[in-house]
Formats: structure tokens, sequence, C-alpha cells
């Protein structure tokens, strides 16, 4: 969903930073007519019913029309299938303007949009905007929600040319926050989201596979300490080292310790060593999808983390390598790649850039021993 908050300058707007696949984009959001009464509203796994339109005409003509649209369409049904819209680089929402279709919260379908219908009720609509955002002063060529491009300046935490739309939430189906979800859902999203960073990686979309590994990390941190045993073990795991405490045990409800079994003997939790494993190669992509976007620090402490999960995965410490390198840091590039072969000593790639940062290391010697020299003559 939102990644960044900015400030927002106008009363009662809302604004985050979101991500397309051409890059990230400013949105600002404000309600329009009268707030509904109701405490459902889009959550994780919702299936929402909506329409996205530019705005071109005035807001009453839009609340009218809209209403005559949502008397005579049917309700959304838990059994009915997303819409699907292939994601491109070449537009900012990634749905069909001018008609209805659903989307389900928390697939990450459209960021932008999925960030307008957090706290909608049904029947609600919303204008928001979208402006290009840039970190550093730079020339983007923009592309709108057609693909139409243009060239744009902005500057730190600036934003031009912004593009106008409404978003109409016809109806939705109950959804969950996270907190509600046992393990075993969490770690269904966890698994979907993996597969659905690893689809839009191979399209070219690093940006939205960095959002589905994003997504997938912040649910797995949910479940830390809630993994099965082993299946040679028995038990449910509570904390990361499956240490009890004998005294909190013996004050623990009879209750609660028929839950924890129920809960270990479901298949749909990970084990420990799935939960490492899965864990550690999210963070191993996500670091390569943030060395590709240039985002090195990143990059490096998320491959850190890969390899702390996982020591032996050549794949995590070759990117730690290569970002340690990007960033100048050559004694810690030098390392990564060291071990890299020492558990694969016939690894080519680990042998290349060793000598790399090898000659990167006998450069800067060279240069500072001159510098000395020059000093003491």
């Amino acid at each position: 969903m939102a990644t960044v908050q900015v400030p927002a300058p106008v009363p009662g707007e809302t604004s985050w930073v979101s991500a397309c696949p051409g890059g990230l984009w400013e949105v600002r959001r404000r309600w329009l007519g009268e707030r509904k009464r109701g405490d459902i509203t889009p959550m994780l796994g919702s299936l929402c019913k909506v329409k996205v339109r530019r705005s071109t005409v005035t807001e009453g003509e839009t609340q009218h029309t809209a209403s005559q649209e949502q008397e005579s369409t049917a309700r959304v049904d838990s059994s009915e299938q997303v819409t699907s819209h292939p994601r491109s680089q070449d537009s900012v929402l990634q749905l069909p303007l001018d008609e209805w279709c659903l989307l389900r919260m928390g697939e990450g379908q459209c960021d932008i949009t999925e960030g307008c219908l957090e706290g909608m009720r049904a029947g609600e609509m919303c204008e928001f905007t979208v402006s290009a955002w840039n970190a550093k002063n730079s020339k983007t060529a923009v592309s709108d929600a057609n693909g139409t491009q243009t060239e744009n300046t902005t500057e730190q935490g600036s934003s031009q040319q912004s593009d106008w739309f409404i978003l109409q939430l016809h109806s939705l189906t109950p959804g969950q926050e996270s907190w509600q979800m046992t393990p075993g859902e969490k770690w269904s999203w966890v698994l979907s989201h993996k597969q659905r960073g690893g689809q839009r990686f191979g399209n070219g979309d690093i940006w939205g596979a960095t959002d589905c590994y994003c997504r997938a990390v912040k649910l797995a941190i949910t479940i830390n300490g809630k993994t099965r045993r082993n299946a040679s073990s028995t038990g449910f795991k509570e904390g990361v080292d499956g240490e009890d405490d004998d005294d909190d045990a013996a004050l623990t409800p009879c209750f609660d310790k028929e839950n924890e079994q129920a809960e270990s003997d479901d298949v749909s939790i990970p084990t420990e060593e799935e939960y490492k494993t899965v864990k550690a190669e999210l963070h191993c992509n996500l670091s390569l999808c943030q060395l590709k976007l240039g985002q090195l620090g990143k990059s490096r402490d998320s491959s850190i983390k890969a390899t702390e999960l996982n020591p032996k995965s050549t794949k995590a410490w070759y990117r730690l390598g290569q970002a340690c390198l990007q960033l100048g840091e050559l004694e810690e590039s030098r390392m990564a790649f060291g071990k890299i072969l020492e558990l694969q000593p016939d690894s080519a790639s680990a042998r290349t850039a060793l000598k790399q940062v090898n000659s990167r290391l006998k450069d800067l010697d060279c240069k500072l021993g001159q510098r000395l020299s020059k000093m003491f003559n």
C-alpha cells in the first residue's frame, strides 16, 4: 500500500507515495459528498467493485451519474473473479478507466487505487490526484493513465502536471486486518506475494516486484514465533529459539494449550525451517530489486538479512558483494565474494567479481602510497 508518507498541505486531504511499474507517484485524496455510515471498509482480501474515471465533470454531476449506475449494477459477490488487466509501465493506473471492475485488496494490482480505497465505505466516492515523485532534481518522462508521455522537471519533494481522477466504490466483501488472521492465512498471503513478485520481476515490473516482496516480508514478520515444529518434534513453537519458560507454561490455561496444539497440527503453518528459508529468499529477491532500482543501501541491508537467515545462500552473498562493491565498501565486498568461494569453489562469477574487487583495492593502495610519498618528500 502506501510506502512513504508526505505532508498534506490541504485540510481534509491525505497524501502518500505509491509505486506503479513506471516508478513512484505522489497521491493526494479527498472525499466527495457525504460520508456513509458503517464499519465495513476494504481490508486485506476484500473484493471491491470499483470504477475509476478522469475528473472531467462537476462534483454534482459525477455523484448523480454514480448513483444512477449503482442502482442498476448488481453488488459484488465473494465468488466473482478479479478483473484481469495486465500491468503496464506505460500507464500510472493499472485498471481500465470508465468501467466497473473487481479489485482484491492486498494483491497490489493498482497500489494507487488500493491506497485510495482504505477507509472508504460502499457507495462513497473520492477524488485523487497523481503526479510524478522524484527524490532528486531530474527530468523524467511522465506517463498519464492512458500512456501519453510528457517531459516533466521536478525537484526534491515536489510534483507537477497532476492528473485528476474520481474513484467510486460500489460494494465490497468483508476482509481482515492482519492481526485478525491466523498464522496459516498469513502464510498463504506470504507465498502468494512471493509468487506474484517473481512473475512481475520476470515481466520487467521491478517496482511491482519490490512491492510484492515488501508486502510478503511485512506479513512474514508477524508469523515470527508462530511456526510449527518439524515432523520429529511435537507441540507448537513459541519464540524464535523454541524454548518455553516452565513457570509461564504452568500458568497457561488448558484451553490455550489446546489451541496451540491445534495450530501445531495445521499444515498450512510453516515449520521453522520453511519459514526461515522463504524469508531468506524474500530478502534475497528484494535485494536484487533494490539493486536494479539503485537503492544500494537498502539492497545491502536486505542481503545481509538474507545471509543471516541462510548463511549457505550463494545468491544472497553475491547480492551483498554487488551492493557493497557499488557502495565502495570493498573489504565487505571481498568478504562476501570470498564466502561464495568457500561454499562453491568452482563459481566463475564469484572469482571474476573477486578479481575486480582486488584490482580496485590494489589501485586504492597504490594511490594511498603515492599520497604518503608526496607528504614525506
